[in-house]
């Protein structure tokens, strides 16, 4: 298999991995604060932001480690 592909799959799994986490953990912040405060919440701006950057860091990373890939192994 070509050394860019592994790279990027294997980037790819990383950023669901990290996707994954960030996701969780917001909402566990959300149901904490939703049951300190005894009715729903909704995410605030401040969850918004750090989902929006963390999506954005993980559609980068598999490019990312292709080329680390590539400069590394290649």
């Amino acid at each position: 298999m070509n050394i860019m592909l592994q790279g990027f799959l294997i980037g790819a799994g990383v950023a669901f991995v990290l996707i994954f986490f960030e996701y969780t953990a917001i909402q566990r912040e959300v149901a904490e604060r939703s049951k300190r405060l005894a009715k729903k919440v909704e995410k605030d701006s401040n969850q918004i932001s750090r989902m929006r950057g963390m999506m954005t860091f993980g559609a980068a990373l598999p490019f990312a480690f292709a080329i680390g890939a590539w400069w590394i192994w290649g």
